[in-house]
């Protein structure tokens, strides 16, 4: 077996406990609807101790950094953080390394 490269350790896996017996669930299945949700399928792991299966969902909330490569399709909120940066930018008061960004790509 290969040692795990920095890359690898790096990587977080998405983990649910169960409410009902506290082993960990897994998620068996998903279906995308747009970008930004997602439907999860999660089944716990104990499979004859407990057996409890769940319909779930993840949503893309807030944006806390913009992407290098933006798709338009794609509206995600900004954080409060960034609203307040972003307008402190506007005025002239600071400037956030999305200059640099939009400056690359010209």
């Amino acid at each position: 077996m290969t040692e795990p490269n920095e890359e690898m350790s790096e990587v977080s896996r998405l983990r649910f406990d169960c409410p009902h017996c506290g082993s960990y669930m897994k998620v068996r299945t998903s279906k995308t609807h747009h970008p930004e949700y997602r439907t999860l399928y999660l089944h716990c792991t104990n499979e004859f101790g407990c057996g409890y299966r769940v319909k779930s969902e993840l949503t893309l909330i807030e944006t806390l950094a913009p992407s290098y490569h933006p798709n338009p399709a794609v509206n995600i909120q900004l954080s409060p953080w960034l609203k307040r940066h972003a307008k402190l930018e506007d005025e002239g008061q600071i400037r956030l390394i999305l200059d640099a960004r939009k400056e690359a790509k010209k």
